[in-house]
């Protein structure tokens, strides 16, 4: 019965996934090249803020269900963590605007690593949307990168509402979130970090957290510049 849900859930998301990519696009080629008025705008922004949290929970749902299957793998290619950060950030922009937040990322020049380009994604996508979606309106978010001689380091801090002390041991864990997220914001799978924490590792790398309630949350990620191969079926989306 397990083997025949994931089986399902995996084929469902694969579906979902390429009209809300097309959903998002068209959005996208409107805000930027048409006139469109005010309020016009910010429907548009409303509707792109939702595409793109269906287009998080499909990928969440396809990683889980990856994961409990145990097979997946690591195929490190090249990439330039500062470009890929950016474009992140800037598919964010329609929520990050309208919530009116300050993003800083702070680095010194472009990183180029060797690593799996869909598992670090995981990462940046879960911590990222995290604190963008529990910042609030008018809040700050910092992004840090730096290079060290055998690895790399990469700081995301917010404004946001924190993680409550006698539930930070549990927030990892599949389907946990704070008491206080809830409060905020009943929808939610609670297993953004889950995936998070499971690629950090599947890379080799570290992650830890420091919260506090109604100040914010930091999170500190400590990744190979060179992660090993590992063979594996299937891939983190």
């Amino acid at each position: 019965v397990d083997k025949m849900k994931s089986e399902f859930v995996a084929i469902a998301s694969h579906q979902l996934r390429t009209p809300l990519t097309s959903i998002r696009w068209v959005i996208e080629l409107f805000l930027e090249k048409e006139k469109i008025t005010k309020q016009g705008k910010e429907y548009l922004q409303d509707i792109h803020a939702s595409a793109q949290r269906l287009s998080d929970l499909v990928d969440i749902l396809l990683n889980v269900s990856r994961i409990e299957e145990g097979n997946i793998g690591v195929s490190p290619r090249p990439i330039e963590l500062v470009n890929f950060i950016n474009n992140y950030l800037k598919e964010l922009e329609p929520l990050t605007n309208k919530k009116n937040l300050t993003i800083k990322f702070n680095h010194s020049r472009k990183l180029e690593v060797l690593t799996d380009k869909n598992a670090f994604q995981n990462v940046i996508q879960s911590l990222v949307s995290n604190s963008v979606e529990y910042t609030p309106d008018g809040g700050k978010i910092g992004i840090t990168l730096e290079k060290n001689k055998h690895e790399f380091c990469m700081k995301i801090s917010d404004s946001g509402i924190g993680i409550p002390k006698e539930e930070q041991k549990d927030i990892t864990h599949k389907f946990t979130r704070g008491s206080n997220a809830m409060l905020i914001k009943t929808a939610g799978t609670g297993m953004g970090l889950y995936i998070a924490y499971e690629a950090v590792h599947l890379l080799g790398g570290k992650i830890w957290f420091e919260s506090e309630e109604n100040k914010g949350t930091t999170f500190h990620v400590i990744l190979p510049l060179k992660s090993a191969k590992i063979a594996g079926i299937k891939k983190l989306v």
